[in-house]
């Protein structure tokens, strides 16, 4: 499983859907900003059905939340969740709860 660098190149097999592209590069350990950035320059699809197809690959999320707390990881929970917000163009109270969940999974360890 390599990871490819550059999205425009990584193109989806004949028989990929927009889904099980997006599964597929969640498996290759892809993050959830090149996933979208992939499914734009490969598929006819609107931001928000992009958007929506990414909000269930957790993994994909979960990479791109620890990068985005590894970049800013003095932000209070109210400025990292307002971050996530603004990067993944989320609700706020979605992003509420991953930056909470983040934190406090820091305070544990």
């Amino acid at each position: 499983m390599s990871k490819h660098k550059d999205f425009e190149t990584d193109i989806p097999r004949a028989d990929d859907t927009d889904l099980t592209y997006a599964k597929r590069l969640e498996q290759e350990g892809q993050r959830e900003i090149y996933i979208r950035k992939a499914l734009r320059a490969h598929f006819d699809m609107t931001i928000e059905e992009v958007i929506e197809t990414c909000a269930s690959l957790n993994r994909a999320r979960g990479y791109e939340l620890n990068v985005l707390r590894s970049r800013f990881p003095a932000l209070t929970e109210a400025r990292f969740a307002y971050k996530i917000a603004q990067t993944l163009t989320i609700p706020k109270d979605e992003a509420r709860g991953w930056a909470k969940k983040i934190i406090a999974a820091e305070d544990k360890g």
